[in-house]
């Protein structure tokens, strides 16, 4: 569905994804992340995925539970809230 992504970084560990496409309906959306690669799904349905720079993007979505999505295509107004609410899923190599 998208191949790249961009990351809004507040206070703290506050961090905010920016997708750059509308994405489906879906009851639940989540992110899954490694220290390499990050996972977009909508309900079971995996809609995206792609390698990321990890370091301290990894440990700011990982200390959240949720975690905002932004929809916001290229030329577009950037919306003034969050779009979509992602459950966080962290994936750790054993």
């Amino acid at each position: 569905m998208f191949e790249r992504c961009d990351f809004l970084l507040g206070n703290g560990f506050s961090i905010v994804i920016i997708v750059p496409e509308t994405l489906p309906e879906a009851e639940t959306y989540t992110v899954s992340v490694s220290d390499k690669s990050i996972k977009f799904r909508a309900g079971y349905e995996e809609i995206a995925e792609m390698p990321y720079q990890g370091g301290e993007i990894f440990e700011r979505i990982a200390n959240n539970t949720q975690i905002g999505l932004v929809t916001h295509k290229a030329g577009d107004v950037f919306p003034a809230q969050i779009s979509h609410v992602a459950y966080v899923e962290v994936r750790r190599a054993v």
